[in-house]
């Protein structure tokens, strides 16, 4: 009757530490799944001060400046990402206006465009397009609020008389 009451008390025992290992496991996920949420990334900076936001396996970091944007791609545990191959433009829309900049690979994992019409303001939205080297294309979208504005580049204001001529321009 020992060995009976050893085994049934072994089992027990197994269940009790799978059940703990189950909740424990389960208690975890919401963490795990939130750090990896475009909503998550909205509420911190990345490395370079800029915007965060995921697609697939890849995180895209966006800065915004007048006449300027730069976006580095890592991996999800913050890996840098060769850019090299990879094909990427940046649709801005403010208010009624929009325009496309093509983005191009420099330095090991970063995307650059400049155009002169870029200018950031509050309630700008921006699409991201990266195609990566072999790899599906891929969109990520953004919108700048009053704080992101802010911490843009605010040279070149003297010109906003002329903003009203880019209307047509995209």
């Amino acid at each position: 009757m020992k060995i009976q009451e050893m085994i049934a008390n072994t089992f027990a025992s197994a269940m009790r530490w799978m059940a703990c290992l189950g909740l424990l496991s389960a208690l975890g996920l919401p963490t795990a799944a939130l750090a990896h949420s475009n909503e998550y990334l909205a509420t911190i900076k990345g490395d370079h001060g800029g915007l965060l936001r995921m697609a697939e396996m890849y995180h895209f970091e966006l800065m915004v400046k007048n006449g300027e944007v730069q976006a580095w791609v890592t991996d999800h545990g913050d890996t840098p990402q060769s850019t090299q191959g990879a094909d990427a433009s940046l649709r801005v829309i403010t208010g009624t206006q929009a325009m496309t900049v093509k983005l191009n690979p420099a330095g090991a994992n970063e995307l650059v465009g400049k155009d002169s019409r870029i200018r950031p303001a509050a309630g700008t939205r921006i699409i991201l397009s990266v195609t990566m080297k072999g790899q599906k294309p891929l969109q990520v979208r953004y919108v700048l609020s009053d704080s992101n504005a802010d911490h843009a580049d605010h040279t070149g204001h003297a010109d906003h008389a002329d903003h009203a001529g880019h209307a047509g321009k995209h």
